[in-house]
């Protein structure tokens, strides 16, 4: 089961903070483009000052907003079930929100507006361009802010000397998990072949690991569910809402009347339960269906 593992899409963009801030932002963003262009644009209606124009801006505003909060509510579930992401199909996936909302643009200039000095296939084309410089600017702002925060509160920390480690040097060529607390500050650094499991008890996760032939522990305030987020498709995986297991380190796992368990290879760790609503995964991993 040990191999090289990568990160080929940042999950932070997936959170639902960040999710809610980005669109939060792309939405502002766009009103304000909007508001600005439209005076100096021969084919612009868009505006809330004009009596004539307001109910349709309203409409637009409205319906592209409802649009793009399903678009992302829809993106969080498929991901969260069995959708995988990465980078190319996300910006598929915000090309297909831009594209969408410029050709909806584009059918309200033609039927309500009625242009007479354009042709359909000029005003749709128009449409998508001013939609994309309105959406496309933000959209680009906010994941670059999101995912090289990420990098910079998790994976790209290179400076170990005043955090807290498994206490063994760390040579390189080497899986190395960081776990940073609630603010994104660095905690912990551990070697992923020390690691055995975490476990969330209330507002902080407990990291299990191996020291000199040892179990040892290190309590760190952070989520759980941004540990799971922040490794996902590496060897550590979500069984259960209170624990992640490294299952480079399980030696069973084994179907009990109540359900699955996991037994490691170190003597005196309790079995880990799996709960229903993992156990598909976790059966499909250790089955070679991943």
């Amino acid at each position: 089961m040990k191999k090289r593992w990568k990160n080929n899409f940042s999950p932070c963009l997936l959170e639902v903070g960040n999710i809610v801030t980005g669109l939060t932002f792309s939405v502002l963003y766009a009103l304000v483009f909007l508001i600005i262009y439209a005076p100096f644009s021969n084919t612009a209606w868009f505006g809330v000052a004009k009596s004539e124009s307001f109910l349709l801006t309203t409409t637009f505003v409205v319906a592209s907003v409802l649009y793009l909060i399903i678009s992302r509510t829809v993106m969080f579930y498929v991901t969260k079930k069995s959708f995988k992401m990465n980078y190319i199909k996300y910006a598929l996936w915000l090309f297909g929100e831009i594209l969408l909302i410029g050709v909806f643009h584009a059918f309200l200039s033609m039927v309500y507006i009625k242009l007479p000095n354009y042709t359909p296939s000029f005003i749709i084309a128009k449409s998508i361009f001013i939609t994309f410089l309105a959406l496309g600017v933000p959209y680009v702002v906010s994941a670059l802010w999101v995912t090289l925060k990420d990098m910079h509160n998790t994976l790209q920390v290179t400076d170990t000397k005043n955090i807290a480690s498994d206490g063994e040097a760390i040579a390189q060529n080497i899986d190395i998990i960081n776990i940073a607390d609630n603010k994104g500050v660095l905690k912990f650094s551990v070697k992923l072949d020390n690691l055995y499991y975490i476990k969330a008890e209330d507002n902080y996760t407990i990291v299990y690991y191996s020291k000199n032939g040892m179990l040892n522990r290190y309590m760190i305030r952070c989520k759980i569910q941004t540990i799971e987020d922040t490794f996902r498709g590496t060897p550590l995986m979500r069984c259960h809402r209170t624990y992640i297991v490294n299952t480079n380190k399980i030696k069973v796992l084994r179907h009990e009347s109540d359900g699955f368990y996991m037994d490691f290879d170190f003597e005196g760790i309790d079995p880990i339960p799996v709960s229903k609503t993992y156990t598909k995964s976790v059966v499909d991993y250790f089955s070679g269906r991943k």
